[in-house]
């Protein structure tokens, strides 16, 4: 009777061992998956403002075009020189003047126009008229000096910047026949003084003819 008892203990002891966890048993740790770190991205570049090309003006056909205004060149300095040496070109052209044949055929008064600077730079060019004037005194006859400057103020006339047709006009009105006018000009290291003798009733360039010097 004993071993009735004795033997469901034991059995129930066996399934008791059976069922609980072998302590000895190693199961690996469950390994949890790294989620990659994705990096920000950088900046964006600052914007710049850039203003668009210009775009020529649209050409209407028929409609006039704006002339394109240019700077003036600088003024170039002139070659050094003396009032002497100007002078010496100032009767060289008269003696010029004075010795060819053309000077004969002058029958009236001569509108002598102030000598133009072409130099580039401030020259006295207003003495060098008068001492052209002065040479030639002797042979024509010039339009008074103090009539011509009337007549120039009232055509609104600036002595070196006057074309040819206000230059006839003012000779007309001063009663001269003929036009005698001349400009200064650089010659490599010095200057050049041409001159020029007109007919104003027929528009002739009687004689023409230009001096060089230092």
């Amino acid at each position: 009777m004993k071993l009735l008892h004795v033997f469901p203990l034991l059995l129930a002891a066996v399934l008791t061992a059976c069922t609980l966890p072998d302590p000895y048993s190693r199961q690996p740790a469950p390994v949890t998956p790294v989620t990659p770190v994705t990096p920000a991205p950088p900046p964006p570049p600052p914007t710049v403002d850039v203003p668009p090309p210009a775009r020529p003006p649209l050409m209407i056909p028929g409609e006039p075009v704006s002339p394109v205004t240019m700077p003036d060149a600088p003024a170039m300095p002139a070659p050094p020189t003396s009032s002497q040496a100007l002078a010496r070109l100032a009767d060289n052209l008269a003696n010029r003047l004075k010795s060819s044949q053309e000077i004969n055929e002058v029958q009236g008064a001569v509108l002598l126009d102030d000598i133009r600077n072409q130099v580039g730079s401030p020259m006295d060019t207003r003495a060098l008229t008068q001492r052209l004037q002065a040479n030639l005194s002797s042979r024509l006859t010039f339009v008074d000096g103090d009539k011509v400057s009337n007549l120039r103020q009232q055509l609104a006339y600036q002595s070196g910047r006057a074309d040819m047709a206000a230059l006839v006009s003012l000779g007309k009105q001063s009663g001269a026949g003929y036009l005698l006018s001349g400009s200064l000009n650089r010659a490599g290291a010095g200057f050049s003084l041409s001159g020029q003798l007109m007919d104003l009733r027929s528009g002739e360039v009687l004689w023409s003819d230009k001096v060089s010097g230092q």
